[in-house]
């Protein structure tokens, strides 16, 4: 579990925002959706990643407003192909948080 703090410019420790991160069904065929909430605009990227660390695939990878969002993930890596049963990691990083969970692919 990461827990992410900032320090203001008057040196004094602020608790981050939570940022959500969920994904339905899971576990999942052919396909699920990925929901975060951002508590204010941020720099966002959203990857999935196999077991071993590498990275499937980029979902997101953009500035993003406050609020809740929904990205649909469909088994696929970068080139389209569809990935192997297995458990996969989907990682969001912003200006102050970075979050893991996992997806079970079942075919």
């Amino acid at each position: 579990r990461i827990t992410t703090m900032t320090v203001n410019k008057d040196d004094n420790i602020v608790q981050s925002p939570k940022l959500g991160l969920a994904n339905y069904p899971n576990p999942f065929n052919p396909e699920t959706t990925i929901s975060y909430n951002l508590a204010e605009a941020t720099p966002v990227e959203l990857n999935i990643y196999n077991l071993k660390g590498q990275l499937v695939r980029t979902l997101v990878s953009e500035v993003q407003n406050a609020g809740n969002y929904s990205v649909v993930w469909k088994g696929t890596d970068t080139d389209n192909n569809t990935v192997s049963s297995g458990i996969y990691l989907y990682q969001i990083k912003t200006n102050l948080q970075i979050k893991t969970n996992k997806a079970i692919l079942l075919k």
